[in-house]
């Protein structure tokens, strides 16, 4: 499978497919190599962060519904 953007550019090929997926920020939308974004998981999804910014950003918005 080529690996390519959630826009469809393709990424420059890699020999491991883990370290080359690309994820999207759940808050910025910045796409990001899985192997560096930050991660929380849940029962049933994944959510992914460019950083720790974005990830305090994203809890802080789930505390205040809560």
């Amino acid at each position: 499978m080529a690996n390519v953007t959630h826009e469809g550019a393709h990424v420059a090929s890699c020999t491991n497919d883990d370290v080359c997926e690309v994820v999207q920020c759940e808050v910025c939308m910045t796409e990001v190599p899985a192997s560096v974004s930050q991660s929380v998981e849940g029962t049933d999804y994944v959510h992914h962060f460019c950083g720790l910014e974005c990830l305090g950003l994203w809890r802080a918005k789930d505390e205040h519904i809560h």
